[in-house]
């Protein structure tokens, strides 16, 4: 074969036309690719606007259920006879379900547009535990489970959202309470290091399998393990106190085994308690 076959000059004329047309080619597709991921960045924008008009359009009539439901229950119970009763207690129980599911999806949809406020004010965190676990222990009384809290130590004012951090504690302890049997005992424990204070809260009920735990912060990531009495859940409350606890610059995780109960535990900075309202 010379330097002057003209077969070889025909193949590499072929081949640079095969992989020109290929470039193009590869060049339309980006183009391409880039213009549907625009396109369903403003449809998931849409639809996150949607859902928020609609949950939030939802939750002032539910509001009013729940508030009417509540006051027949307290006022009017002697009127009424047991099935009517038994008809009242499952009107409160589903609009305060309901109610709890629109205010979750109100807060996934602010967090997945970046809208997650934190007005961080130094806090006496022991305190704030102290206060919720005691407004917990009302609830969990209804199936004779304690909860306890083990002695404080001595902390120094935390910079945190005391409205967001109650959220983080009220479904860590009302999950605790709602997978857990009749009788047992919870019990949250405060831990404090040089750079974080640890917030633990442990249960005695089935445990979760090990092929559920990476799905658990996730929204909609339920667990296969079901409520002792049949309680309901959204599937977002976790995916919720994940984003708020690491918006705080803490980390948030669970060890479980089946069986042995399950304990969720969260840190929060003790680096700085400086005054700062700031966008997540």
């Amino acid at each position: 074969m010379t330097l002057g076959d003209p077969d070889r000059a025909a193949r590499d004329t072929r081949l640079y036309d095969d992989l020109s047309r290929v470039n193009n080619d590869l060049a339309t597709l980006e183009r391409e690719m880039v213009k549907k991921n625009v396109e369903l960045a403003k449809l998931n924008e849409q639809k996150d606007r949607i859902l928020g008009v609609v949950a939030h359009d939802l939750r002032n009539p539910l509001g009013v259920i729940l508030t009417y439901s509540e006051f027949l229950e307290a006022e009017a119970s002697d009127v009424l006879n047991a099935e009517q009763r038994q008809f009242v207690a499952a009107i409160k129980e589903t609009s305060e379900f309901m109610l709890h599911m629109v205010t979750d999806l109100l807060d996934i949809t602010a967090i997945e547009a970046g809208h997650l406020n934190l007005d961080r004010q130094p806090t006496d965190l022991g305190l704030l535990v102290l206060r919720n676990v005691t407004l917990n222990r009302v609830l969990a009384a209804r199936k004779e489970i304690e909860v306890k809290l083990d002695p404080v130590p001595a902390l120094p004012p935390i910079a945190l959202d005391s409205g967001k951090i109650e959220q983080v504690l009220n479904n860590l302890i009302g999950n605790a309470v709602k997978f857990s049997g009749r009788g047992s005992l919870v019990r949250v424990v405060l831990t404090l290091s040089k750079e974080f204070v640890t917030v633990a809260v442990t249960d005695q009920g089935p445990g979760i399998p090990a092929s559920d735990l990476p799905q658990l912060f996730k929204p909609f990531g339920k667990a296969s393990v079901r409520s002792t009495e049949g309680e309901q859940g959204t599937g977002l409350g976790l995916a919720i106190v994940h984003n708020i606890v690491d918006g705080h610059g803490g980390h948030i995780w669970v060890e479980s085994e089946v069986g042995k109960g399950s304990t969720f535990s969260f840190t929060l900075p003790v680096a700085s308690a400086l005054v700062h309202a700031e966008p997540i």
